[in-house]
């Protein structure tokens, strides 16, 4: 199994106003354009305005401090499935700048 960091920023108006994470293990290594789903009860990607959003990977990046792989996607919206944690602004440099 291959250690993954799904990463989400939020941007609106062209600036970044929020990020999130998630771990995951999977059987394969994430590609660009690739999308994530999760079941039927618990929404994945529910907004707080209970839409439903279908983001994909938009880039890749191998992390060698924490050998782990991260996926970054990009969202205009904040989301309310508690699935991820929500990034505090002292990261958000680190996770949602620099990562592209």
């Amino acid at each position: 199994m291959i250690k993954v960091k799904l990463v989400v920023r939020v941007v609106k108006d062209s600036e970044v106003v929020c990020g999130y994470v998630g771990d995951v293990e999977l059987p394969f290594v994430p590609t660009i354009g690739m999308k994530f789903k999760q079941g039927v009860s618990t929404k994945l990607w529910e907004t707080t305005d209970n839409n439903e959003l279908s983001p994909h990977v938009e880039h890749i990046i191998y992390d060698l401090d924490e050998e782990c792989i991260i996926a970054l996607f990009e969202v205009s919206e904040f989301l309310a499935s508690n699935y991820w944690t929500e990034l505090d602004s002292k990261n958000l440099g680190e996770w949602l700048f620099d990562c592209v």
